[in-house]
């Protein structure tokens, strides 16, 4: 990939503007053409937990702080918005939005990735002979209320306002990128990328296209789904009044695999996000394989042949450090914990990595990464930026403006 990415006008060479929504708070950045960040901006978002195993946030105001951020890391940047070459997103994963596509009114709050209350609809379906792995077989996942499907069914079955819309063929659902998408960019497209739909249960890895029997098995209409694009790929323009430019939207995919795609998606390449929990992902290229004790998932492509990755994640790992962060002793032993816990995935990788990418928020002091090399005995390398998330997106862009279409 050509270190100078960027097209060059009138000598200057443009920027790119970076999404990258959380699930504890909504960052933006500018990167330059040397995937330099030079500015960023970031505000917390609200979770409400209103039962047990529920988890719920604002959809309303995940996109108000979005609109906040942007134009915060522009500001911030001193760069002139006709030095702006492209817009990108990240976003976290399986967490659904239903909404209106007439007046946007949202259903419900969305229904965030560690909500649990998918279980109940699960319970049917395990009990029928081979449907799990019919589901495996497929979408590289298992039958678990941590991906989307079970959330849309519960939407759809417990939401009066959704049922109703649904009649009414109003309804549209889907993930925190088409969401975004629909709200910011110009005639309201309803699109999704290949890595966020590999997270739904919805979604047929060899095919790449939502699968019909799936979706008769969750009960989920196709008509109320986004199309799905490659990641790197022009889902349209930014509208002018969100940042004050025009922007071509050219890179979109969920958090993990754009951290991943940051760390490079040849064949046994493998990488640790130290983020809310902690996610281990090992690339297997082309192809399609899977294995005990991890997910099968896609990784951002260009319009080219699928390549496929191996997913497992550790829960609450940030959640775990932030109580002990002022006492050093018991945040090394915390450290410790979750690096033990990750060598247990690493220890079951069908490849054994050479060495690991480590990113995320609670790698940014170096000390988790020396407790996992230590524990696993297997060099641990820190990304050049702690937040590889959004770093992905910059170089997808590239890919797109390099060697793709616009």
């Amino acid at each position: 990939m050509p270190k100078n990415f960027l097209k060059t006008i009138s000598g200057k060479v443009d920027h790119v503007l970076v999404l990258d929504v959380g699930t504890t708070g909504i960052k933006a950045f500018v990167f330059d053409a040397s995937f330099k960040i030079i500015a960023r901006a970031y505000r917390p978002i609200t979770t409400s937990r209103p039962k047990k195993d529920w988890v719920e946030q604002n959809p309303l105001e995940i996109l108000k702080v979005s609109k906040q951020v942007m134009k915060e890391a522009i500001r911030a940047s001193r760069v002139k918005l006709n030095h702006f070459s492209a817009f990108g997103l990240t976003n976290q994963r399986e967490t659904v939005v239903g909404w209106d596509r007439v007046t946007g009114k949202v259903v419900y709050p969305a229904v965030v990735w560690e909500d649990r209350r998918g279980w109940k609809g699960l319970r049917g379906l395990r009990g029928r002979k081979g449907i799990e792995g019919l589901v495996r077989e497929k979408t590289g996942l298992s039958l678990d209320p941590y991906f989307s499907a079970t959330k849309i069914q519960w939407l759809l079955e417990n939401v009066p306002l959704a049922r109703k819309l649904l009649l009414a063929e109003r309804l549209l659902v889907g993930t925190i990128d088409s969401w975004l998408l629909w709200n910011l960019c110009d005639d309201e497209p309803h699109l999704t990328d290949e890595t966020n739909a590999s997270r739904t249960l919805l979604f047929n890895l060899k095919k790449r296209d939502w699968d019909d029997e799936l979706l008769k098995l969750f009960g989920v209409p196709r008509e109320i789904l986004p199309d799905v694009f490659s990641s790197g790929a022009n889902y349209g323009f930014l509208k002018t009044e969100i940042i004050g430019v025009r922007l071509p939207v050219l890179a979109v995919m969920g958090d993990q695999q754009s951290s991943t795609y940051a760390a490079g998606t040849k064949k046994g390449t493998t990488k640790i996000t130290y983020g809310t929990g902690a996610f281990l992902v090992q690339s297997l290229g082309n192809s399609f394989k899977t294995y005990p004790d991890f997910f099968t998932t896609l990784l951002p492509t260009v319009n080219g042949k699928p390549i496929f990755a191996l997913e497992a994640k550790v829960e609450n790992c940030a959640a775990s450090v932030e109580p002990v962060l002022k006492d050093p002793k018991k945040l090394k032993q915390m450290l410790l914990k979750i690096a033990r816990q990750v060598d247990q995935k690493i220890k079951k990788l069908p490849t054994k990595p050479k060495f690991i990418i480590a990113d995320g928020g609670v790698s940014r002091d170096g000390i988790i990464i020396e407790q996992q090399a230590k524990v696993s005995g297997v060099r641990v390398v820190a990304q050049e930026t702690f937040d590889g998330t959004a770093l992905g997106v910059a170089k997808l862009v590239a890919e797109v403006v390099g060697f793709g279409k616009r």
